[in-house]
């Protein structure tokens, strides 16, 4: 009996290669004592920026094969929300029968959105993800650790917020040597950040590849001409699901 935990889920959601429904029996090699699951921990629906509703990522999911999800909806940013009057749970709670059915394990995720320093940084599994709206960012931070969550810096070298160099900067140490940063984005969606990819093996931190997605993903892939979500060219492939433009 092949063992499973948090760890090599994470771990393992780097290997993420997308494909289409045809391709649904897409096989990455099971490692030693572990089974490997094709992952996406950073998405996006209307319940944050996104531009499709919850349903919708799952069906994404369960055409392409991936086995695991999260919806990490913006804790401060909302700019539906006029339309869209919700917590910060709805989305998880309107899609997880639905994902159980599809055989999509679905993860309990939100995304801590400050300015840079700390940045934007994804807390995974929550149990509730409320507490987590807070005026100070460490309030944020410690209420998703009080939880168990597993905490990844996003899209560090991201332009927006770092348009000069991928920079570490002091809270990051603190972050770091407090508990509350697990991982790093080596990939989002169509950009790899090889200054985390070092930050992750000198700190023995977890490297994470995602989409980042926000709009439906037929937006940028044509299934019908056997295209396949773009992957980075500097691993062959196993770094990330890359089937959106990064916005937020």
């Amino acid at each position: 009996m092949r063992n499973f935990n948090m760890t090599a889920l994470l771990a393992l959601c780097a290997q993420l290669c997308l494909g289409q429904a045809q391709n649904k029996a897409l096989s990455i090699p099971d490692l030693d004592d572990y089974k490997t699951l094709k992952c996406d921990f950073h998405m996006h629906t209307v319940f944050s920026d996104g531009l499709v509703w919850p349903t919708v990522r799952v069906d994404e999911a369960y055409a392409e094969g991936l086995d695991a999800i999260s919806l990490t909806e913006h804790i401060e940013y909302h700019p539906h929300k006029e339309d869209i009057k919700a917590d910060h749970n709805r989305s998880y709670d309107l899609i997880r029968q639905y994902a159980a059915d599809k055989g999509i394990i679905l993860i309990k995720g939100s995304e801590i959105t400050r300015n840079m320093a700390p940045g934007h940084h994804n807390a995974i599994f929550l149990q509730d993800s409320n507490p987590l709206e807070a005026t100070d960012y460490m309030d944020a931070f410690k209420a998703a650790k009080s939880q168990g969550a597993f905490i990844f810096w996003n899209h560090p070298g991201w332009e927006a917020q770092q348009p000069e160099e991928t920079r570490w900067w002091e809270v990051h140490t603190q972050l770091y040597e407090g508990g509350y940063m697990q991982g790093i984005e080596v990939a989002n969606g169509r950009s790899y950040f090889p200054e985390a990819q070092q930050w992750c093996m000198d700190k023995k931190l977890t490297m994470i590849g995602t989409s980042d997605i926000h709009q439906p993903i037929q937006t940028d892939i044509d299934f019908s001409k056997g295209e396949r979500t773009a992957v980075p060219p500097y691993h062959h492939g196993t770094f990330g699901r890359t089937g959106g433009k990064r916005r937020d």
